[in-house]
């Protein structure tokens, strides 16, 4: 369960992106930027989640 504070950030840090790139509120320049940032913290979540134990369990 080390990682699930690094994967929650990353996935809090991904809506907020969604939510600046969904108020239309920037350039394209920014936008292509934010695009990469969320494609980089999604691809670092699927990496901490291939190497965990594979153990399911619920989060209430």
């Amino acid at each position: 369960m080390a990682n699930d504070s690094a994967i929650h950030d990353r996935l809090s840090r991904v809506e907020e992106i969604i939510k600046q790139l969904d108020a239309d509120e920037c350039d394209l320049e920014e936008g292509t930027r934010l695009h990469d940032e969320g494609q980089e913290l999604l691809a670092e979540v699927r990496k901490i989640l291939d190497e965990g134990s594979g153990d399911v369990v619920e989060i209430e």
